[in-house]
């Protein structure tokens, strides 16, 4: 008997007793629907956080701002120190390695109107790419460009809640605001980023307080001075934070003659711990549940092995005609560990069947509670549930398996007469 005709075998035996098979089933069917089910939730979730996560846009973001020395010989030499400058930043992206991208920033509050509407509102002046490195999103119109540095353009990006505080629902865009008395015209709108109700306050809404111009035109217009607040910083990796941390406050201490007049905030060391953190909660809730499963696909398995040792009781005369004519052990062992698997398989499957229904009612049931989250299909948990399934089969079909392998022909059938 070959392995087709043996899996033929297995599923006519499904077929011909369908109680027994749907009882044996049913601890495979569910552990595996837990496995699809539990694992495409968890995993739903997880990404769904870690997407929220890549949306702050402060993994791998240091900031460092201005502050008055620390050590006792730093006000000696105060006057020595120019403070955090342009020239840092430049400096810094020459010298260290482990920048993907830095933005300095001038800040200042300023009261800003269109018409008849006025509020005051923080003016955030910084060059293009902090747009990028931050991964702020675009609602209408365009960011600031390189252009508008270089040419010292009076144009402005509004965050949507100034933009709503003083445009209300009308396009913003090509209009002209006050900045203090200075005219610049709106080039763009920034939108707010969609957070899951689980993660909590993202702290975006100050970013959507400010009014961003190019860095030059806060020089000129706003600031008066071209002595920066601070700047943010973007590493390439996780793994760059260390040692990026230690070459910026080497190089800011060098730069500024030892006085440290400047914190660094090591933002993307907290963003990282979080991160951790969800993982470690993640990795528990998977071990539960792999636990769960577990026990339910034991519990198929000894229904399983049951079976099995029951079907070899009922085959003793087919087994012993076999054995008479010249089969030897090993097509015997073949054909009932085969005849085991896809038993255990065709549970798996549908397993598999049940667990993806159970997670489109999950997504569809989340949906109906005001819930924004889709929970997609898990492909690990259903090759995991599969692999649970036919480790089963392989599992608790050894012992019937080796059982009819090793009987005596003339046994066999002299129990079975």
């Amino acid at each position: 008997m070959n392995v087709l005709e043996s899996i033929a075998s297995g599923l006519a035996s499904i077929r011909s007793h369908k109680l027994r098979s749907s009882l044996t089933l049913f601890g495979i069917v569910v552990g595996v629907a837990a496995v699809v089910a539990m694992t495409s939730f968890v995993g739903g979730i997880a990404g769904r956080i870690w997407e929220d996560f890549d949306k702050l846009g402060l993994d791998n973001v240091l900031f460092v701002g201005n502050m008055r020395p620390v050590n006792p010989e730093g006000y000696a030499y105060l006057k020595a120190s120019k403070g955090l400058s342009f020239e840092d930043t430049e400096i810094l992206r020459a010298e260290v390695d482990e920048i993907l991208g830095i933005t300095p920033v001038v800040a200042d509050y300023k009261v800003v109107r269109a018409g008849s509407e006025a509020r005051r509102a923080e003016i955030f002046a910084a060059t293009p790419d902090g747009f990028y490195l931050l991964k702020f999103m675009l609602g209408q119109g365009r960011f600031l460009s390189d252009m508008d540095v270089e040419r010292n353009a009076r144009v402005a990006v509004l965050g949507e809640i100034v933009k709503e505080d003083l445009f209300g629902e009308a396009n913003a865009v090509g209009e002209d605001i006050l900045i203090g008395d200075e005219h610049f015209k709106v080039v763009g709108v920034l939108r707010q980023k969609d957070f899951s109700e689980m993660f909590g306050a993202s702290g975006q809404e100050e970013e959507h307080q400010r009014v961003y111009i190019p860095i030059t035109a806060g020089m000129y217009y706003i600031s008066g001075t071209k002595r920066i607040a601070y700047f943010a910083v973007r590493l390439k990796s996780d793994a760059d934070l260390a040692t990026g941390y230690d070459k910026i406050h080497k190089t800011l201490l060098r730069e500024h003659r030892q006085v440290e007049d400047f914190q660094i905030e090591n933002v993307a060391e907290e963003i990282l711990r979080a991160r951790q953190q969800v993982g470690q909660i993640v990795s528990v809730w998977n071990g539960i549940l792999s636990t769960i499963a577990t026990v339910s696909l034991l519990v198929g398995g000894i229904g399983l092995l049951s079976v099995l040792i029951i079907s070899v009781n009922e085959r003793l005369r087919e087994i012993g005609i076999r054995k008479a004519v010249g089969a030897e052990d090993r097509a015997i062992f073949q054909q009932f560990l085969i005849e085991s698997v896809t038993i255990s398989a065709f549970g798996g499957l549908v397993g598999i069947g049940l667990g993806v229904g159970l997670t489109k009612l999950m997504t569809f049931g989340a949906q109906q509670m005001g819930q924004d989250i889709f929970i997609p299909v898990s492909g690990g948990g259903i090759l995991l549930g599969l692999s649970f399934a036919i480790g089963v089969g392989i599992l608790f079909g050894l012992y019937p398996a080796i059982k009819a392998s090793k009987l005596d022909p003339i046994e066999a059938i002299s129990r079975y007469a």
